[in-house]
């Protein structure tokens, strides 16, 4: 797993570390938020309703018993590295691995809800998918707060599930 935690921190990841997947908190709430605070929402195969509910989520979680959290401070570079770092662990034999990323996707200006046109290089983000982020990070020893301020440190997390 060393090797992998590297890649993520080579391709910008200031933190990776192991977790439990029974760490990982599942809840309606944040898929509510995708709907009602995200202009994405609906309009994306990566994003709600097309995304898994919080309780699919769950099931596939109960399917692990680890994962990789990694935090990063640029949003869009989560999902592909996690994408990156996840095709590496596949071809080294980690043939259940599962990414989930941080925001929408935005590789094409208009998605093609009927099939998309970039698998394999894209994932839906943890809150699309019904992930309590800010209690996830918090039970794996991250400090995580809102931010008040344009100055503040932006925070955005990515998860690989491995077995």
């Amino acid at each position: 797993m060393e090797k992998f935690i590297q890649m993520l921190r080579s391709a910008g990841a200031d933190s990776a570390t192991i977790i439990n997947t029974q760490s990982i908190v599942t809840a309606p709430w944040p898929i509510y938020k995708c709907q009602f605070g995200c202009a994405r929402y609906g309009k994306n195969l990566c994003c709600p309703p097309k995304s898994p509910s919080y309780k699919e989520t769950q099931g596939i979680l109960d399917s692990y018993e680890k994962a990789v959290l990694f935090r990063c401070h640029d949003m869009s570079i989560v999902t592909d590295m996690a994408v990156d770092v996840a095709k590496e662990m596949f071809l080294d034999g980690y043939y259940k691995v599962i990414v989930l990323g941080s925001g929408p996707c935005k590789k094409c200006s208009e998605c093609n809800m009927k099939v998309c046109n970039f698998p394999g290089q894209t994932a839906p983000s943890m809150e699309a998918c019904g992930i309590d982020v800010f209690q996830t990070a918090r039970k794996n020893g991250y400090a995580i707060t809102t931010l008040r301020n344009k100055t503040d440190t932006p925070n955005f997390f990515g998860l690989i599930l491995v077995e």
